[in-house]
C-alpha cells in the first residue's frame, strides 16, 4: 500500500481567526474519519498524560478561492482521495442545525469553500498540492 498523506488547504484571504477555526474544524473531521492517524496518549516525566496527536505531518497550505475550488474538484475525481471541505456556511452558522439547513439548499459548486482537507496516496496529494505555498 502506498504511503498516505494528509494536507489541509485554506483560502488565502481568510482573517486569522477564521483560518485557525477552519483548520481546527477540518482537523477534527480528519481525526474522526481516520482514527489511525492519532497516536497513543503519552505520559511525560511528571506523570501528566498528554492525549495522542497526529502521527503524521499535516501541512497547512494556502490557495486562492479559485485554485481551492479547482483542487477540490480534481481531488474528488480520484476515488483514493478523501475530500473534506469546509463551506463558508459552516463559519456563518451559529448551530449545526443552521449549517445543515444552509448546506442542504446549496449545490456543491455554489458553496464557497474556505478550506479543504485531503487524505490519500502521498504521490497523488503531492501532485495536487505541490505548487501551493505554506499558510503563514
Amino acid at each position: 500500500m502506498a504511503q498516505e498523506r494528509l494536507v489541509v488547504t485554506l483560502v488565502d484571504d481568510l482573517p486569522p481567526g477564521l483560518a485557525i477555526n477552519a483548520g481546527a474544524l477540518l482537523g477534527i473531521t480528519l481525526g474522526r474519519l481516520f482514527p489511525q492517524i492519532v497516536g497513543a496518549d503519552v505520559v511525560d516525566a511528571s506523570g501528566t498524560t498528554h492525549p495522542g496527536i497526529s502521527t503524521r505531518a499535516l501541512p497547512i497550505l494556502k490557495a486562492s478561492p479559485e485554485r481551492l475550488a479547482e483542487l477540490a474538484g480534481k481531488a474528488r475525481t480520484d476515488p483514493r482521495v478523501t475530500v473534506i471541505d469546509l463551506p463558508r456556511a459552516a463559519q456563518q452558522a451559529r448551530t449545526y442545525a443552521e449549517y445543515s439547513r444552509r448546506l442542504e439548499g446549496l449545490p456543491t459548486d455554489g458553496q464557497h469553500v474556505v478550506g479543504v482537507a485531503l487524505h490519500g496516496p502521498h504521490d497523488t496529494l503531492t501532485s495536487l498540492t505541490g505548487d501551493l505555498p505554506l499558510y503563514r
